[in-house]
């Protein structure tokens, strides 16, 4: 199962993130406050707006539908920019309005479809700050160390399920809802500014001019789609998306149904990032010494398992849950991009892996509408729980079964 690491990659992989690093912490700060930040920070405001405007939580849940559409339609047109512009320029275009789009969500009046489409506006104009621009980053510039760069980078959005509910969560007690988006706001400028160092985003010893990726090895968008391992790929991360996104927004109104304080239930619900924070760098470190996908499988059980504790024991093993979510939450991101980068390398990565991910979006969102409108139907999460680990042992049989892909990219 694993693989022996030659001398030869053990000092490309330390030359890569020696070289690589400023590239690193960008990814890894912008994946975190981007568009999925959007994700984390709901759960937090569902009962603030219920209480506001009496809409139901199925209702709230379908603003992370209504992001999600907005990015999948955007994401296939975005991955041929960024194959062919490159990274920065998309996000010197998409970064501002993509912080532009949260300050306007504070400005949502009781009108529920206005405040979808605003959601949808963010998915649309915030395409280029999902985790689709900042993975292209690392794909390009690491390869013996790919997967620990990758779990890093992804470690920035197990950052934001750590640090972003609390501080959500204590904006909102202390100043509203609309105060939230404001905030949020604030921190998602952050990228920006770290793309005013110079020369951050160049890959050193690259041939290829900056944001020219025809000089990369690896499929043609057209080789790629007649192989059945890209719409598996497409297949098993809409599911998987489904199971591990269907419970995180529904996480603290859960715990304050149940009684528990609403600063406290954000910071439970934030021990989900405590998972993925600690779990994504060691399984994207494994990804380079073990295949990956038997690294990964046993994770997303384990989330399956977490599910089924919260169903059977209920808030009490919120805390427990949270992590063990957290920690198969933390495999499915880095997972996805590894997968792509090798089974199809990084010449057209931007364009295929775009489409993978849209499907992932696409079943994140699915899953907690569906929670949210289960509630509303049975006054309980049981029937959502069943159906997401349910969803993650099928997602981790077809993974399996998928053949080997090569071990480099070139």
């Amino acid at each position: 199962m694993s693989t022996a690491i030659p001398t030869d990659d053990r000092a490309l992989a330390r030359q890569e993130l020696r070289t690589g690093w400023p590239s690193l912490v960008f990814a890894t700060i912008g994946a975190g406050v981007g568009l999925s930040a959007l994700n984390y920070i709901l759960g937090p405001l569902v009962v603030p707006l219920q209480e506001e405007f009496g809409w139901g939580r199925g209702q709230i849940s379908l603003a992370n539908l209504w992001s999600a559409l907005g990015l999948a339609v955007a994401l296939p047109f975005l991955g041929r920019i960024l194959d062919r512009f490159g990274v920065r320029r998309v996000a010197l275009v998409s970064l501002p309005l993509f912080v532009a789009a949260v300050l306007l969500l504070g400005s949502a009046t009781s009108s529920l479809s206005m405040f979808l489409v605003l959601y949808g506006l963010a998915g649309i104009l915030g395409a280029g700050t999902a985790a689709v621009t900042y993975s292209k980053a690392i794909v390009e510039r690491f390869d013996a160390s790919r997967g620990l760069a990758l779990g890093i980078m992804a470690g920035g959005l197990g950052a934001a399920g750590l640090l972003l509910p609390p501080i959500i969560g204590a904006v909102t007690a202390s100043s509203g809802w609309r105060s939230a988006y404001v905030v949020m706001g604030a921190i998602a400028f952050l990228p920006l500014l770290l793309l005013l160092v110079p020369r951050l985003l160049d890959r050193p010893g690259a041939s290829a001019k900056a944001g020219n990726s025809s000089s990369l090895p690896g499929l043609t968008v057209p080789q790629a789609l007649r192989r059945v391992e890209f719409w598996t790929l497409c297949g098993v991360f809409l599911v998987l998306g489904w199971a591990l996104l269907t419970m995180v927004p529904h996480f603290v109104p859960m715990l304050i149904d149940a009684g528990v304080d609403p600063v406290q239930a954000a910071l439970l619900s934030a021990l989900v990032g405590v998972g993925t924070v600690i779990s994504r760098p060691i399984i994207g470190w494994l990804f380079d010494r073990v295949y990956a996908t038997y690294v990964a499988v046993p994770l997303f059980l384990v989330a399956a398992l977490g599910c089924l504790l919260l169903l059977w024991v209920g808030p009490g093993a919120a805390a427990l849950t949270a992590v063990l979510i957290g920690i198969g939450f933390g495999a499915e991101i880095d997972l996805m991009a590894y997968l792509s980068s090798r089974y199809f390398g990084p010449r057209k990565f931007g364009t295929l892996y775009s489409v993978i991910y849209s499907c992932f979006i696409v079943g994140t969102a699915l899953g907690p509408v569906a929670a949210g409108f289960l509630f509303d139907a049975t006054e309980s999460y049981d029937i959502a729980l069943i159906i997401a680990a349910s969803l993650l042992a099928v997602g981790a049989v077809v993974l399996l079964i998928l053949p080997r892909f090569p071990e480099r990219s070139a």
